[in-house]
């Protein structure tokens, strides 16, 4: 029979260890809330750094302030001309060259279909 001794020794253990692993989960419990916190005030910097950057980007371009966004809005303006012009100087010859293609189609049969291989 065993011994009354070692079940309260080894209750004793049992109940050592699951005191100890109940203080691990509440230290683990409690170092996630504080990341948790810690995560969402970050998150908070975070949001209100990109919502300025934001209000700034959007302040600077209503105001056409910015040197590059003019220099492009130029630049395309210059090349839609061009484009444009482009058009109007080509656009009798390719009408012409659409109406040729449509009314003067080559009917003759290529000797190659007839079977005449010279």
């Amino acid at each position: 029979m065993v011994d009354k001794s070692y079940l309260i020794e080894l209750t004793t253990a049992e109940q050592a260890a699951t005191e100890i692993i109940r203080r691990a989960q509440d230290a683990r419990d409690a170092r996630l809330k504080e990341a948790k916190f810690d995560a969402e005030q970050e998150l908070g910097k975070f949001k209100k750094e990109l919502d300025t950057e934001y209000n700034h980007a959007a302040e600077k371009d209503a105001s056409g302030a910015d040197p590059e966004l003019q220099h492009l809005q130029d630049d395309f303006r210059k090349k839609a001309g061009e484009v444009v012009h482009i058009f109007k100087q080509y656009k009798d010859e390719a009408i012409e060259f659409l109406v040729d293609s449509v009314f003067r189609v080559n009917i003759e049969v290529p000797k190659v279909v007839i079977g005449k291989f010279d």
